[in-house]
């Protein structure tokens, strides 16, 4: 992590002249930053108007971050055309989502930017950013205008502001959606140099796992924010659903990224599948876990709906289908259990889970030796499938065969079997 990182943001004022340096001065005496400085344009210049194109200082004010070394420079600039002049109309359009008409209008024809930098003093970076949004909420009440975040290329009014919540850390970070492809999404956030950490993405997020993506990126901001460390080629512990890997990820002029980008993928197999499918296969993962707990909380609606989520981005995966067939066997509807086994096998004759879902599925209709055969097939695909032990010592043990029984069940156990 690279030293005090350093916090930037500009105000867009809604008039063509900055406010009187005696109201800054008290309005940030008043929201109690202290004495702070101001130093005037040089003789002359304050009414010379800039060239199209370039900006001219109007003045700079200087105050210091309470019990801090850390100085924040306020820099006032006039601009020969308007402040955003230059920005593409969608990313203008992007920045001015949520704000009113008024400060739209100003975000795109404002000449008086007010630009804000504060940096030293070794400060916590999330209290170097709250004391920065403190001030911007002080010049936004004196200039009425909007504030540019070139971080998390987003832009907010006095409204806005006040909804930021305090101490979380994602007030401060966005996550953009953009296209991958036709059926899928780019999921990335701006905002993590701000706390000297690499910004995150996740590509070819399947539409209907969205939901498992933005949370999943949310929950490693929020951990890299509070220090913890993350570099490509390392692992993140995801529960109960298993790992996820970092890779390092490209950048280009819209996306930069000081300290690095990196990109989440599925952790197993590296290489071996494009980093699309491994994002895919990792928030499938993640969704059925959520499903699992759901399942074992009695929330069955839910689960099911997770599950049919799954199911829309990948008919065929079969995780989500045995979690799917367990539901029908919960709900006292074991031969739609077979069934959903049947469809694995059919469509994905190389998975031991097809099998597996046929043989639970027999063994509560009480068809045991159709059931064993299943199981022994699912068995020969996976000889280390401990769900799989454990169901045929079950059905061992409704056939009466004790010693059978207690043998798969050993082996459950020692494959791990929590059942």
């Amino acid at each position: 992590m690279a030293e005090d990182p350093v916090v930037e943001a500009l105000v867009i004022a809604r008039d063509e002249q900055p406010p009187q340096s005696a109201a800054v001065l008290r309005g940030l005496a008043a929201a109690g930053f202290g004495v702070g400085d101001y130093t005037p344009p040089a003789a002359g210049t304050e009414i010379v108007p800039p060239a199209p194109g370039n900006r001219k200082r109007a003045g700079t004010y200087t105050i210091s971050m309470p019990g801090t070394a850390a100085t924040l420079r306020i820099a006032v600039w006039r601009y020969g055309g308007p402040v955003t002049d230059g920005m593409g109309e969608t990313a203008l359009h992007a920045l001015a989502r949520g704000l009113s008409p008024v400060e739209a209008q100003t975000l795109q024809t404002g000449t008086l930017g007010l630009e804000l930098r504060l940096s030293g003093g070794a400060v916590r970076p999330l209290d170097a950013l709250e004391f920065t949004l403190k001030v911007v909420g002080v010049l936004l009440g004196l200039t009425d205008g909007v504030c540019l975040d070139p971080a998390a290329q987003r832009c907010f009014g006095r409204a806005q502001l006040a909804q930021l919540t305090s101490g979380d850390p994602l007030m401060h970070v966005t996550i953009h959606d953009e296209a991958w492809d036709a059926d899928s999404r780019w999921l990335h956030t701006h905002g993590m140099q701000k706390f000297g950490r690499p910004e995150l993405d996740l590509v070819g997020v399947p539409l209907t796992l969205e939901p498992e993506g933005r949370a999943l990126l949310c929950d490693v901001a929020v951990s890299l924010a509070a220090g913890a460390l993350l570099a490509a080629g390392g692992e993140l512990d995801l529960g109960d659903a298993g790992t996820a890997m970092a890779v390092a990820a490209p950048t280009d002029l819209d996306h930069q990224a000081p300290y690095g980008r990196l990109r989440l993928v599925e952790s197993l197999l590296p290489g071996q599948a494009s980093d699309s499918e491994r994002a895919a296969q990792m928030l499938a993962r993640t969704a059925l876990a959520e499903a699992a707990r759901r399942a074992q909380q009695g929330d069955r609606s839910r689960a099911e709906q997770i599950i049919e989520r799954v199911l829309a981005a990948d008919p065929d995966e079969c995780g989500a289908l045995l979690l799917q067939a367990r539901l029908r066997l919960t709900a006292g509807q074991p031969l739609a259990a077979v069934e959903i086994g049947e469809y694995m096998e059919l469509r994905v004759p190389d998975d031991y889970r097809g099998p597996l879902a046929v043989g639970v599925g027999l063994a509560a209709l009480g068809r045991l030796r159709e059931a064993l055969h299943a199981l022994e097939r699912s068995l020969r695909l996976n000889p280390e499938a401990a769900e799989a032990f454990a169901a045929r010592a079950n059905v061992y043990q409704q056939l009466g065969e004790q010693q059978r029984a207690a043998e798969d069940a050993a082996h459950a156990r020692y494959l791990g079997y929590r059942g």
